[in-house]
């Protein structure tokens, strides 16, 4: 027998065409070489056939690895279309073939033996001892622990043992391969003496703990006999950088993106249905309010009797006043009996800003509530005078708990209190300080009652759309939400959403499903209808009981099927119309399971990562054979608390924010333009009215026009040819005519007299000139001489002012020039070309104009750089290391003194966030002032780090900004 081919797959064909973009990537990208192919393309988009065209292209024999047994089933089908013999793909891992399709699970299965568990009890003994425990006192209570309390035991080996697989595979990954069951290790080695050599990753976004690391102790196996391993990563979307190591062990093992095919193009293509996301606003019911209204009372109650007198109060004051020993900067020769208590308080308060501006932002509007008579409120700067925030109030409250009340032994009592009632807001406060947990404020409003109504109300306005077309998926993160904190209406989660959709005479005539891994559910009314369509798809005899909690919902009793049975006969009978609505949870609905029928999805997820929420909506997007028409909505139900509630918390606004900043849609004022982000959802009016106090769910519905599904369809030109190029533009939407700064209008003024009283001093110099007499030229030589001294200066400054004023695309282009040169400067971006381009459109309502503001000649990268500078210039003041001050005098420092008596002083109150990236070096900073002052205008520019500062800084945030709202996009044509 001759030995195999040494590439099996280069002998795999595809007869078929080729799409576009994949077209383009297998142009673009070499699979000859060792280094990871990293390539993101959204659902439906045909990333199996790329990853085997890849493959087969590389020739070598191939491990396709997929996250469950449906997908790796899809990978094996679509190979033998390419294989020349089916025989030669294999989903066997006793029998590799020349394509083998597994799970990650078959390669990872880690022993259950846990060889880690001896390491991890001495790192947990370790901890004891630098807690202060003696070694033998360790031991002894470790050994109490473990016959005492098995469980607790148990669970804090397991804990420290992940942490310690996590490390040492970083360093070696074949100590992880040690900890893998032998039948894993059996099969790597297996795979390793079957020449494996080209690796497919699916859905590789999954790599995000030990699968990326048995990935990376497989790689080193082969690396080891002397092999060139390829890896195909495919995935529909990146994982978060949030996810710390996670995320590490993922980008070690792909790199960066080396191809991302964008939804667009696949729609543009015809590829993928178009679609539209929408949004729908709710308050929580009476009940909820309720509850949250009493959460906002006892925090109210007990920051008033924590912090209104003795301790507390002597805590907040401490925080505003530092000790004197280090607070008091002067010279030490000056004896203490000269020290000015007004000076001394305010350079105590400077300190405190100075050293931690949000902890001492946060003293200083909790002592202006509770004692505004207090002598330190008079030093205050008027923006801190106010009432705390309750994330302020909340993390005073631990800190206090912490320093204060923690280390004395009589007030245990106290420290628990306090601890129950953070815990009552989702902080959890430990001997080592305050950190978020779950939050049953977010918890209420992300699992509101109110969301399942509207479900009804959206499922009936789609009903009313398309008629008999309607195939809904609602998806929900739970069964039945864990979360049994008061507050939550009959536990949250599918099955309540279910119950009410069973319920609600709005969708009375809709045929709803509940599939969950706890089972299938249906209305009484349909089951006559419904029952022998599920006999069908399940393939046995059925029975339906009504439920102990509901006779009018039936379960469903398909004895030897279990939950994928059901979920696969829940796509069939979506497909064939004999159910209109499926409501199910993310774990079963969202990655893998695909039904081409569904066209509208209401998303009641409180996910927001790029991966899920991408995920989700690749349900609707895929192309329905029996509607070739098909235009798929994608819904979000959002939570809002009413205006003047007693809690100012918005984390389900927030939530929808991460959930569409890396969705791609139509921008909903100029349906040309395919944008990232909330602009794809919301009107100008609705995203303005998004921040303001008076907003409500029931205005901002009120402004959420209704776009016929064809009119969507019409929009996205499916068929035009498009560059498949994405742009990264800043947006301003701003009133014509006015101004962008609002510069002292008095400073433009007395630097137009100045220069204007120059200019008559010059005239008059002149006329005493043309006297002829020697006396009157000298004197007449001397004005003349004196004017121009004094006159072109305060014309000059007169002329920079003016600047501020001028044109907006001007304007704007000279300091987009500024930003690059500072950006350039500091190294954040690389680009020697970058230009800077400016548009002005009219905007969507009377008197308005857009301003686009772009980067011609910067990669990608550096737009997002410099897009994200100029928000952040633009934008509301956080706590910015440096400031500019707008519209100062620009006048020499010595004329603007000797011309004050006269004219008098003028100061803009307008100030700049100088942005992040530019102002981390001083030399940097300062130049990019110098930069300003030469093309923009004068300003002043203001260090914050330092003691002394903070009533710039509070000047700053309560002046700071622009009227301007300024975006940045991500375009995509």
């Amino acid at each position: 027998m001759q030995p195999p081919p040494t590439r099996p797959l280069s002998r795999w064909r595809f007869e078929g065409e080729l799409r576009h973009y994949q077209a383009d990537v297998l142009d673009r990208v070499d699979v000859d070489g060792d280094e990871p192919l990293h390539i993101v393309a959204p659902p439906g988009s045909g990333k199996t056939l790329l990853g085997l065209l890849l493959a087969a292209r590389r020739g070598s024999r191939t491990l396709v690895l997929a996250p469950t047994v449906t997908i790796r089933d899809q990978w094996t089908a679509a190979a033998r279309g390419l294989a020349p013999d089916e025989r030669h793909v294999s989903r066997d891992p006793q029998q590799p073939g020349e394509l083998t399709a597994l799970t990650y699970q078959a390669l990872s299965v880690l022993d259950a033996r846990n060889p880690l568990a001896q390491l991890a009890e001495e790192r947990w003994r370790n901890e004891l001892e630098a807690e202060g425990h003696a070694p033998d006192a360790a031991a002894a209570w470790l050994d109490r622990l473990r016959s005492g309390n098995a469980r607790a035991h148990a669970s804090g080996i397991a804990r420290r043992s992940r942490t310690l697989r996590r490390r040492m595979a970083r360093e070696d990954p074949e100590t992880l391969a040690r900890a893998l069951h032998p039948n894993a290790r059996v099969l790597i080695d297996r795979l390793v003496a079957h020449g494996v050599e080209t690796i497919v990753l699916d859905e590789c976004h999954h790599l995000l703990d030990h699968w990326a690391l048995v990935v990376a102790a497989l790689l080193a196996r082969l690396r080891a006999r002397g092999r060139h391993p390829l890896v195909i990563g495919l995935t529909a979307t990146l994982p978060s950088p949030d996810d710390g190591d996670a995320y590490d062990n993922y980008t070690a093992l792909l790199g960066d993106v080396d191809y991302e095919v964008p939804v667009p193009a696949v729609v543009r293509e015809g590829n993928l249905a178009p679609y539209r996301e929408l949004v729908r606003f709710v308050e929580p019911t009476t009940d909820e309010l309720a509850f949250l209204r009493g959460q906002a009372t006892g925090l109210s109650v007990l920051i008033h009797r924590t912090f209104a007198q003795g301790r507390g109060a002597d805590f907040v004051v401490r925080a505003l006043q530092p000790d004197a020993a280090d607070a008091d900067e002067r010279s030490p020769l000056v004896p203490p009996r000269a020290v000015d208590p007004v000076s001394d308080m305010d350079a105590r308060l400077s300190k405190a800003f100075a050293d931690d501006f949000a902890g001492a932002e946060a003293a200083a509007a909790m002592l202006a509530t509770v004692a505004p008579d207090h002598p330190v409120v008079a030093r205050l700067p008027a923006p801190s005078r106010r009432p705390p925030t309750t994330d302020e109030a909340l993390r005073l409250l631990g800190r206090y708990a912490l320093h204060d009340v923690l280390p004395d032994p009589a007030a245990a009592d106290r420290w628990e209190r306090i601890r129950r009632s953070l815990a009552d807001f989702g902080y959890s406060l430990t001997d080592r300080g305050l950190r978020r947990t779950r939050d049953p404020i977010d918890t209420m409003l992300a699992s509101s009652l109110a969301k399942d109504y509207a479900v009804c109300d959206i499922l009936r306005s789609e009903r009313a759309e398309l008629g008999d077309r309607l195939r809904a998926l609602v998806v929900t993160d739970f069964t039945e939400h864990g979360n049994r904190h008061g507050g939550l209406i009959n536990g949250a989660g599918a099955l309540r959403a279910f119950s009410v959709l069973a319920a609600d005479v709005a969708t009375a005539d809709l045929r709803v499903a509940l599939v969950t891994g706890a089972g299938t559910r249906i209305a009484a009314r349909d089951a006559q209808a419904s029952l022998p369509h599920w006999r069908a798809a399940l393939g046995v005899a059925v029975a339906a009981e009504p439920t102990p909690e509901d006779p009018a919902v039936l379960e469903i009793r398909a004895p030897g099927t279990g939950t994928s049975a059901h979920v696969r006969a829940a796509a069939e009978l979506l497909t064939r119309g004999h159910i209109d609505v499926v409501v199910g949870t993310r774990g079963l609905f969202g990655e893998g399971w695909g039904c081409p029928a569904v066209n509208t999805l209401i998303d009641l997820t409180a996910v927001a990562t790029p991966s899920a929420t991408q995920q989700l909506r690749g349900r609707t997007l895929r192309l329905d054979p029996a509607w070739p028409e098909k235009t798929a909505h994608n819904w979000t139900i959002t939570a809002l608390l009413p205006p003047g509630f007693p809690l100012d918390a918005a984390p389900d606004l927030a939530r929808l924010r991460r959930k569409h900043a890396r969705l791609w849609g139509l921008q909903r004022e100029d349906s040309d333009r395919v944008v990232r982000g909330l602009s794809a959802t919301f009107t100008d009016e609705q995203r303005r009215l998004l921040t303001a106090p008076e907003a409500t769910a029931e205005r901002l519905n009120g402004l959420t026009a209704t776009v016929p599904r064809a009119t969507t369809r019409a929009q996205w030109r499916i068929g035009d040819d498009y560059l498949d190029t994405e742009e990264v533009s800043v947006l301003a939407r701003r009133r014509a005519g006015e101004p962008v700064f609002r510069t002292s209008a008095r400073s433009r003024l007395l630097s137009g007299a100045r220069a204007a009283g120059a200019a008559s001093v010059a005239i008059g110099g002149i006329a005493l000139l043309a006297t002829g007499a020697v006396v009157a030229a000298a004197a007449g030589a001397a004005l003349v001489v004196a004017a121009l001294v004094w006159g072109l200066p305060s014309a000059r400054a007169w002329w920079r002012e003016r600047r501020y004023q001028s044109r907006p695309d001007g304007l704007y282009r000279r300091i987009g020039g500024v930003i690059v040169a500072g950006l350039r400067r500091s190294g954040r971006v690389t680009g020697r070309d970058v230009g800077v381009a400016v548009s002005t459109t009219p905007g969507s309502s009377p008197g308005e104009e857009r301003v686009t503001v772009t980067f011609p000649g910067a990669g990608l990268a550096d737009q997002r750089v410099l897009a994200q500078a100029m928000t952040e210039l633009f934008g509301p003041i956080g706590v910015p290391r440096y400031v500019l001050e707008l519209g100062v005098d620009g006048r020499p420092r010595i004329e603007r003194r000797a011309g004050s008596a006269a004219f008098g002083r003028a100061r803009s109150r307008q100030y700049l966030a100088v942005p992040t990236a530019i102002g981390r070096r001083g030399d940097d900073v300062r130049a990019f002032a110098d930069d300003w002052r030469r093309e923009v205008g004068p300003c002043r520019l203001h260090a914050l780090d330092r003691t002394g500062s903070v009533a710039v800084l509070a000047q700053a945030r309560r002046d700071g900004g622009t009227a301007e709202t300024l975006d940045a996009h991500d375009d995509w044509r």
